[in-house]
């Protein structure tokens, strides 16, 4: 079994501790972790995503970002925004985000808990609509599981989120 299928979590991924760090590094930090604005989350993601997957100077001209970056972002955004919708559900399950951060210069992970979440009704459609593309068995976020019973603890861990953010509609 490899490391990938020992979790459903995007959060507990390699991926989803980097997107977590730069959240903590650009938002939380600045909010002394007391809250998680999922809208400025996703913008924020966004705009690290572009830049980390552009190799053209895009803040100069757009058009020269390469052509994988077409193929590249929607997987890893449906990514980002199921990172995001797993905070969401894990906040209104538990009434906190529990999240731990490396700090630089202390070598060490930080824990913090995050008490506040602000989400907007345009956030939670976005969050919902990610969902639903991640329970397509075409898309990359399933079809990554070559183990049936991996795809089966995908989907249901989808539809758990699904369920949970659906609340808030």
């Amino acid at each position: 079994m490899t490391a990938m299928a020992k979790t459903t979590s995007i959060k507990d991924t390699a991926f989803g501790q980097d997107m977590l760090e730069v959240l903590a590094e650009r938002q939380l930090e600045k909010a002394a972790f007391r809250e998680l604005d999922i809208y400025y989350s996703i913008v924020t993601l966004k705009e690290y995503l572009v830049k980390k997957l552009s190799h053209g100077d895009w803040n100069i001209d757009p058009g020269l970002c390469q052509p994988e970056l077409r193929y590249l972002y929607p997987v890893y955004f449906d990514s980002a925004r199921v990172l995001l919708a797993e905070c969401v559900a894990e906040f209104f399950q538990t009434g906190m985000l529990y999240m731990a951060v490396l700090d630089p210069y202390r070598m060490e992970y930080m824990e913090h808990e995050i008490r506040q979440l602000t989400i907007r009704p345009e956030d939670v459609s976005s969050l919902l609509r990610a969902l639903h593309k991640a329970q397509n068995p075409a898309h990359d976020l399933i079809s990554r599981w070559k183990d049936p019973a991996d795809q089966e603890r995908w989907t249901e861990h989808i539809q758990k989120l699904h369920q949970t953010i659906s609340q808030l509609q």
